[in-house]
């Protein structure tokens, strides 16, 4: 379980030290709680050294220059809007490099606000796993489906009305950085 304590201690005193002053030890407490959560996706490379892997399998790219790697982009998120892994694991399930939305309850009574926070969630779902708070529009389909939530005259018009949350590109979507902040607080609120 604790195989690879040295390097989550390494990389969590890196990241905290990035973190203003002040915030250093709460930023260092959250992220070596996640680092932890998070120990079972990696991946061995030829050499035997773990690696991330990142949401479709890949092994993410090392930091070579001091920029954030896909991995760290969950991380920095999580710390920046101080969600734990014990929240993280009340509304998703990681299996495999991926999350999947576990809550019973979405806390909505509408079923384009139910889509809307779906699309909230897989947005995050996206980010913790790949580094791109990005989701396709067949996923929100498939789990506003399960949630009973699907309207399919009124889809695409629910997402359209949300400009300032979400950005289509394609047949994906990218949230905003208001849409993760507001991510952030579902995510909160259903965990609790």
């Amino acid at each position: 379980m604790f195989e690879n304590v040295a390097e989550h201690l390494d990389e969590a005193v890196r990241l905290a030290e990035r973190c203003p002053e002040k915030y250093q030890i709460p930023c260092f407490q959250a992220l070596i709680r996640v680092l932890a959560q998070f120990d079972s996706p990696l991946a061995r490379s030829e050499a035997g050294n773990a690696q991330p892997v990142t949401g479709n399998g890949e092994l993410s790219a090392p930091r070579s220059n001091g920029s954030y790697t896909d991995r760290d982009r969950g991380f920095v998120f999580l710390n920046q809007h101080q969600i734990s892994g014990e929240n993280i694991s009340r509304v998703y399930h990681l299996d495999r490099g991926s999350y999947r939305i576990i809550v019973k309850d979405l806390k909505e009574k509408t079923n384009s606000k139910k889509q809307i926070k779906l699309a909230l969630l897989l947005g995050v779902a996206g980010l913790l796993a790949g580094g791109q708070p990005v989701f396709a529009k067949e996923k929100l389909i498939e789990v506003c489906r399960e949630y009973g939530a699907y309207d399919g005259p009124n889809f695409a018009s629910h997402m359209k009305r949300q400009r300032d949350m979400f950005i289509a590109q394609g047949n994906e979507w990218s949230l905003t950085v208001p849409a993760q902040q507001r991510a952030a607080e579902a995510i909160k609120e259903l965990a609790s």
